[in-house]
């Protein structure tokens, strides 16, 4: 403001011409402007919650784990999926061939194949200690535990030529009066020819076997020590999935390209086939938690097909550059895990879309995978050694 003739007036600032420029007040060396400062921290800070949230993300351990049984070498792997970490390798035994829990989820029995003296080897899943060996008459090529966990049913095969002509049933609370070594056989069964895979139902009454040589699934009831009932799937069977949830269970085949759905019941005459869905050369299966989606690796095709089981088809399926031996399903259903077929990696594929979340690298050529939850299993008693 500047005094005129005694009055105060206000004074204009210059005007500035087009080609000229307001000073400014020169900036110290290195420093960055309030506006610029501001911008790169809120940039800054995006990127740490970014980073952080996918890290988080990838490392929450839900308490899945992985149970794979290695052919080469002879080892049980044990891997944590969510965060892609190998946490347990396990000498068992020679010529692993599958690995199921009892219902207590406290107990792993691995079978194996070449093992000269024919043993079952029992693991306790919380200290991944060898808890027993189970001598048996054969060499073990399937296992089933019944839903009392007190009784054991195991394919028997040759020593000679491996052909597996039936089944035991042992009593895993009892020592045989002949061999005080052996467990006691309740139900030996003799009549087959190759048997390939073996289930017992949810009630603990009967046990469903495939017979390699035959287009039949065979079911035999425990309280008459015989076979009630066979059921004609049309061609060789080559897999058999008998989960403990849902309505069906299924067989699949290579021969006619297909997975037989099979209705469950507790009498073995009403067991009926609810259909058939034919697409590839199916040999495993994985079942999701709620009973609806079936999916199966066809490596020919290098793809997993997803199976809607009541409308009986293929909706939709997710390319595997390697194919897919083997196949399983996070129990949340959110997650598959297929082994890759050249490479034994595991790669954890979102259930819904099929995308990639990680690939884990373990090597060999993997025969089983199972998955069990560290919360199902019951606490280690005082003093058990971890």
């Amino acid at each position: 403001m500047v005094k005129v003739v005694g009055k105060w007036v206000k004074r204009r600032s210059p005007r500035l011409m087009p080609d000229e420029s307001a000073p400014t007040e020169p900036q110290a060396p290195g420093r960055t402007a309030p506006r610029e400062l501001v911008i790169l921290v809120v940039l800054g800070l995006a990127v740490i919650v970014a980073f952080s949230a996918a890290f988080v993300r990838v490392q929450t351990d839900r308490g899945i784990r992985l149970w794979m049984l290695n052919h080469g070498p002879d080892q049980l792997v044990v891997v944590n999926p969510d965060t892609g970490e190998v946490e347990k390798e396990l000498l068992v035994a020679d010529g692993l061939q599958q690995v199921v829990f009892n219902h207590s989820k406290d107990t792993a029995f691995v079978a194996n194949v070449v093992d000269i003296s024919n043993r079952v080897t029992l693991i306790d899943t919380r200290s991944y200690l060898k808890s027993e060996q189970i001598i048996v008459d054969g060499v073990p090529q399937g296992l089933a535990v019944f839903p009392d966990n007190e009784h054991l049913a195991v394919i028997t095969g040759s020593k000679t030529d491996f052909m597996a002509g039936g089944f035991d049933v042992l009593d895993l609370t009892q020592q045989s009066a002949a061999d005080p070594q052996r467990k006691r056989a309740v139900y030996r069964e003799r009549n087959l020819v190759l048997t390939a895979f073996i289930a017992v139902d949810e009630y603990g009454e009967n046990i469903y076997c495939l017979d390699a040589k035959a287009s039949h699934v065979f079911i035999f009831n425990m309280d008459e020590r015989k076979l009630v009932r066979t059921v004609d799937i049309g061609a060789a069977p080559m897999g058999l999935l008998y989960p403990d949830w849902g309505d069906y269970f299924f067989v699949s085949s290579i021969k006619d390209k297909a997975i037989t759905v099979l209705r469950k019941a507790r009498d073995p005459q009403d067991v009926e086939i609810a259909g058939k869905v034919k697409y590839g050369r199916f040999r495993h299966m994985a079942l999701s938690r709620d009973g609806r989606l079936l999916y199966a690796p066809v490596y020919e095709l290098r793809e997993i097909a997803v199976i809607d089981v009541e409308a009986l088809e293929v909706v939709k399926t997710f390319k595997m550059d390697e194919g897919c031996s083997l196949i399983a399903v996070s129990p949340m259903g959110d997650d598959i895990y297929a082994v890759g077929f050249s490479t034994g990696k595991v790669y954890v594929m979102d259930a819904e879309s099929g995308v990639l979340k990680r690939a884990i690298t373990t090597h060999g050529e993997f025969r089983d995978i199972k998955v069990i939850l560290e919360s199902d299993k019951p606490p280690l008693k005082a003093g058990s050694a971890r």
